[in-house]
C-alpha cells in the first residue's frame, strides 16, 4: 500500500475525496489476499478510511454551519494554491 501520510495532508475537501479512494484500494486488495487474516485486515482498513471520510465530512458541515456559510461559499473563500 502507498504511504499513508500523503493522504493526511491538504484541505479537508481534498481529504474527504481521497479517503474513499483509499478505502476502495483496500477493498481491491481483499481480492488478492491469500489468507482470511489478510482479508479481515484490509476490510478493517477500508472501513476505517470510510469512517474517517464521513467524520471529516460531518465536521466540515458543522464548521460551515458555525461560520454561517454554505459549503459552496466556504470553497469559494479558500484561496487557490
Amino acid at each position: 500500500m502507498e504511504h499513508v501520510g500523503q493522504y493526511l495532508t491538504g484541505l479537508p475537501e481534498e481529504r474527504i475525496a481521497k479517503y474513499p479512494l483509499m478505502a476502495a484500494k483496500s477493498r481491491e486488495a481483499v481480492h488478492n489476499s491469500q489468507t482470511q487474516e489478510a482479508i479481515e485486515i484490509y476490510m478493517a482498513v477500508a472501513t476505517a478510511w470510510e469512517t474517517m471520510a464521513v467524520e471529516l465530512q460531518h465536521a466540515e458541515e458543522a464548521r460551515s454551519r458555525l461560520l454561517g456559510q454554505s459549503p459552496m461559499q466556504q470553497q469559494a473563500s479558500v484561496p487557490d494554491r
